[in-house]
């Protein structure tokens, strides 16, 4: 199948064909395969036009697929420079891990990529479901039941598991993706180029400021040479294949309501896979342990049983799979992982106002100073099962 390049502007009076609206895909896609008679934007993630396409006939029996839309910038009101390259490594990671990655039952997986439009930066991919929530709003607005939780956490930690198995035995998996700089320097920059300014600018970041007392110098050292060997690993690291933003906003849960009205799970995408790349596994572990660990920071009375349930599920799962793979200190690099995630992550994102804010800061340095003891991460961590 062949589409027409769009013509995009930046600026000025809106083409048909201009990929950051409804109308433009619709008329884009009119004469293709996908042709559809509703184009609905879809919420969540700033760096893409992402779009629910309603076709006008079924393809691959499906009534509905979406569109991604990636231009050199990001999507938003403040749109930043990006690589387009990013896309590129998006669809030949969905397309490859489709194809390697296999957890029992289908219950986790990415959507199939349909159309990669490499001109006008279009991915054609599989819808993840209408229903469909991301991990972090079910948890937020309908916590599961612990026992669901469990079976979500069990999903996860297999697909992560399986994922970081293959890519540590697959050397042109690796090479390919080695190249995606851009994945490097953002991993690198959002998490540990920014750890020591937050917690030392003037005036001093709000959370930061309500601290019961100023963080030492001599914790500041020791947070430095976190930095300077995770940095240097994560542009250097051929460990294995990452998905480079596990996270509970790039995790797609489906859930099905039984005849007596309670939800059982059905299964989950993983989604949004621009910053795949050869890396240290230790990181998307900790990633999404710091996510989850939020949501028992900050809605504990809700989700706080149900985020620890999935937690240990994910954890000891993923410890059953990639055991015989997990480096010498993976726990210890997870944890403080975990740490640089609560610090630099939690006080942004409107988790909660400063006076809440500064609870997840005070644990990620915890975190970050006691994460290289073992006695402390089996005794003390959320990350125990997988010691």
């Amino acid at each position: 199948m062949s589409i027409q390049d769009p013509q995009v502007k930046m600026s000025g009076q809106l083409h048909e064909n201009d990929l950051s609206i409804p109308t433009g895909v619709q008329s884009y896609l009119s004469s293709t395969k996908f042709a559809s008679h509703t184009v609905t934007p879809l919420i969540g993630g700033g760096g893409n036009w992402t779009f629910r396409l309603h076709l006008l006939e079924p393809f691959d029996g499906k009534k509905t697929l979406v569109a991604k839309h990636s231009r050199g910038y990001s999507a938003g009101d403040a749109p930043i420079a990006l690589d387009i390259e990013r896309q590129a490594f998006e669809a030949e990671a969905l397309r490859r891990v489709k194809q390697n990655v296999l957890c029992r039952d289908g219950l986790a997986t990415v959507p199939t990529v349909y159309h990669f439009d490499e001109k006008a930066h279009v991915i054609i991919m599989e819808d993840c479901g209408e229903g469909s929530q991301t991990l972090k709003a079910l948890m937020r607005e309908h916590p599961p039941t612990p026992a669901v939780a469990q079976d979500i956490g069990r999903a996860l930690g297999e697909f992560l598991g399986r994922l970081h198995s293959w890519g540590a035995n697959d050397s042109k998996l690796l090479d390919y993706f080695c190249q995606n700089e851009l994945g490097k320097k953002i991993t690198s920059w959002i998490t540990y180029d920014r750890l020591i300014p937050i917690l030392t600018s003037t005036p001093p970041h709000p959370a930061v400021s309500l601290l019961r007392e100023p963080v030492p110098e001599s914790d500041l050292d020791d947070i430095r040479a976190i930095i300077n060997e995770r940095t240097k690993e994560i542009h250097t690291s051929r460990e294995t294949f990452t998905m480079g933003d596990f996270w509970t906003g790039n995790i797609l849960v489906n859930l099905r309501v039984n005849p007596d009205g309670s939800r059982s799970f059905a299964g989950v995408y993983v989604v949004d896979w621009e910053l795949a790349k050869a890396g240290v596994a230790a990181l998307d572990v900790g990633q999404f342990c710091a996510e989850m660990l939020c949501l028992d920071i900050f809605h504990r009375e809700s989700a706080g049983e149900s985020s620890r349930k999935l937690i240990e599920a994910f954890l000891t799962e993923y410890r059953r799979i990639y055991a015989g793979l997990m480096k010498e200190h993976f726990a210890n690099v997870a944890a403080k992982h975990v740490g640089a995630h609560l610090v630099t992550i939690a006080p942004e994102v409107n988790w909660g106002p400063p006076e809440e804010s500064v609870k997840a800061v005070e644990l990620g340095l915890e975190y970050l100073m006691e994460g290289c003891s073992d006695r402390w991460v089996r005794e003390r961590s959320i990350l125990a099962p997988l010691m």
